[in-house]
């Protein structure tokens, strides 16, 4: 099989972490060739056609672990795959290229799904399903913000929609003097949305990452916070910490599962806290590295075979 990966500048991929090294190692170890490419690279012919210009690249173990070769260019239609890695955030730019990836021809597999991408928006798809989430309130309105901590008690989380990795992150308690000009900052005075959502205590203990293929969850890790921070993620120093996934975990995947399943979402990591659903990332989520060192296991061959079936 021949693969695209759409991914940033592949020289800053980190490959002991970035989850798009481990697919494009396990793709090369089946012996698939594979190309990488940007966003910026991707056009619509006038005929009509998604078009990119690439570079065929060869990958292998260690720390020195591509190499690019020859250029080239043509329609995305020459590929098997074309994996739509490029890291957030879900900004306009990255609208537009999911409308380019839908002009790929159905012989080609692309993973995930360009609907997927646009319809499973990672803080809001799980305002589908309010009883595996906490409270939740998305508006842009300071007032209604405000009164949406005094009902939950004075504690509120607030996440702009397009962040990611932690970015725009804060945990809003009664006492904060600086709250409404948190509120000010990332609303940027009342223009855009915000999701606040009810402070879940146990995110203490972590924030669990699940790696859901197909839309069953197949490995878990748990984010733990540094002492002085509310945020778990990796980027901003959360701990990697070994962890099993329990029959609450089973049941939220068994809930939101198939419909990632039609929307096309191969591969995601949804994260929990405690009981309760907090994000479904789809657009390049994390993890399976970090699982694969603590349980011993390759997850990407999971995701592989998915694709391979697939297509």
């Amino acid at each position: 099989m021949r693969h695209l990966f759409i991914v940033d500048p592949v020289p800053g991929l980190n490959p002991d972490a970035d989850t798009s090294v481990a697919f494009m190692r396990e793709a090369s170890r089946r012996g698939h060739s594979l190309a990488t490419c940007g966003v910026a690279e991707l056009s619509i012919a006038p005929g009509g056609g998604a078009r990119a210009r690439w570079v065929e690249t060869r990958v292998r173990e260690g720390r020195d672990w591509f190499e690019l070769g020859a250029p080239g260019a043509g329609d995305l239609g020459e590929f098997d795959v074309v994996w739509m890695r490029k890291d957030p955030p879900y900004d306009l730019n990255y609208f537009f290229v999911t409308h380019i990836l839908d002009l790929v021809p159905p012989s080609t597999l692309v993973v995930n799904a360009p609907r997927g991408l646009r319809e499973v928006t990672e803080k809001l798809f799980i305002l589908r399903f309010p009883e595996l989430c906490p409270e939740s309130l998305v508006s842009r309105s300071i007032p209604e913000l405000l009164e949406f901590r005094r009902k939950l008690g004075g504690e509120m989380v607030i996440k702009p929609l397009d962040g990611c990795g932690g970015e725009g992150v804060f945990h809003l308690t009664a006492e904060d003097r600086n709250v409404t000009a948190i509120l000010e900052l990332g609303t940027r005075h009342g223009s855009t949305f915000q999701i606040a959502q009810a402070y879940v205590p146990e995110i203490r203990d972590g924030d669990k990452r699940i790696i859901v293929v197909e839309g069953e969850p197949v490995g878990a890790v748990l984010r733990t916070p540094l002492h002085w921070e509310t945020r778990a993620n990796f980027h901003v120093g959360g701990t990697a910490v070994k962890s099993e996934l329990t029959p609450r975990d089973r049941e939220i995947c068994a809930r939101i599962g198939p419909m990632l399943r039609e929307f096309g979402i191969v591969f995601a990591g949804i994260d929990v806290i405690g009981r309760w659903l907090t994000e479904v990332n789809v657009t390049s989520p994390t993890g399976i590295q970090e699982i694969n060192r603590l349980d011993g296991v390759v997850l990407e061959r999971q995701v592989l075979d998915a694709v391979e079936r697939r297509h």
